[in-house]
């Protein structure tokens, strides 16, 4: 879905430098079975289709990644291909921000609490819900990624599927373990999970042993640091000095320990309870975290902040109609 047009100048000479640079296509490289040397990585590859390929067996073959299909398909405008018929193979990211001449791509987080097997739950979204909705964004056609993705894209060092969403949780309980996760698995989906480390192991939560299962099958695991408790507020008598030092050890402590156990780097933050101030942000900056997430909705397009990066919640009572309304892709802009 669009919004309104935006006309600020600064949006405009930015969008504008961006499609300048994004916009000078190199001609392509024909590629041999007889070529030794490779093209330069930027210059796309103009290959044979074997019979029975598909985008993603291209992409396989010539990306090293059968999940960039998406890529081969845009690129050629097309979606199936013929024994023999010619195939450009894009080498680099071609359409950098998500920019076309009448605008620019954002991307849509969602943000859930938790799952569960109906709505007794406050916090919960009912299976059947969660279902209904994860079926719907498969149907129209949009794609799950991870806040690597998302970072590279708003980096400028990487592209996104036009109709991308990033899937996020609140909690590492047992029930998205049970309820949630086969859901996902089951349509191809990855997602993010967002774990207070004090609460990992505990009646109900999901052991260190099942959230390495989900960092082996491909799920991003993050930090919303060791007690989950907003960050933003001294309590009564706290100086300013053992406030800082607070924040700083809630969420390096929470890295550290996921770092640990997963033995791999801990790059995200969702800020604890949504919220963050400017002193929370620089911490995390400051920490090493890749990116961190409020708990606003808005639009996250390339140019915006990576330590304010919004999110739209989705709670049990959410109908189909506010559901879909919350999955801006594309935002008009007005260049003129």
């Amino acid at each position: 879905m669009s919004k309104h047009p935006i006309r600020h100048p600064a949006y405009r000479i930015l969008i504008c430098t961006a499609l300048l640079i994004g916009s000078a296509l190199l001609p392509p490289t024909i590629h041999g079975e007889e070529t030794d040397a490779d093209p330069p990585p930027s210059l796309p590859l103009l290959v044979k289709a074997r019979r029975g390929d598909t985008p993603a067996s291209i992409a396989r073959r010539y990306l090293n990644d059968a999940s960039k299909g998406w890529m081969i398909a845009e690129y050629n405008g097309m979606a199936a291909f013929s024994g023999g018929e010619p195939v450009l193979v894009p080498m680099a990211p071609f359409r950098p921000g998500g920019l076309t001449p009448d605008g620019y791509q954002t991307v849509p987080v969602l943000a859930y609490s938790d799952i569960g097997e109906s709505s007794g739950q406050r916090r919960q979204v009912p299976r059947s819900a969660f279902d209904r909705q994860m079926r719907w964004l498969k149907t129209e056609g949009f794609v799950a990624i991870t806040p690597s993705q998302l970072t590279d894209f708003m980096g400028f060092s990487g592209q996104l599927p036009r109709r991308s969403v990033l899937i996020t949780f609140d909690t590492a309980s047992l029930s998205l373990f049970e309820i949630g996760i086969p859901i996902l698995k089951e349509l191809g989906f990855t997602a993010t999970v967002f774990a207070a480390t004090n609460h990992v192991g505990d009646k109900k939560a999901m052991t260190w042993d099942q959230i390495k299962q989900l960092h082996r099958d491909g799920f991003t695991i993050g930090c919303r640091g060791r007690s989950g408790r907003s960050l933003t507020h001294r309590t009564k008598g706290q100086t300013f000095e053992d406030y800082f030092k607070s924040v700083e050890a809630e969420l390096r402590l929470a890295r550290q320990t996921i770092q640990t156990h997963l033995d791999a780097p801990c790059l995200f933050l969702a800020y604890p309870q949504g919220d963050a101030d400017s002193l929370v942000s620089a911490v995390a900056a400051k920490l090493g975290f890749s990116a961190a997430f409020l708990l606003r909705p808005g639009d996250n397009p390339f140019f915006a902040d990576r330590y304010g990066i919004h999110r739209t919640r989705i709670g049990r009572g959410m109908n189909m109609e506010r559901f879909g309304q919350s999955l801006t892709t594309r935002i008009k802009a007005d260049l003129n």
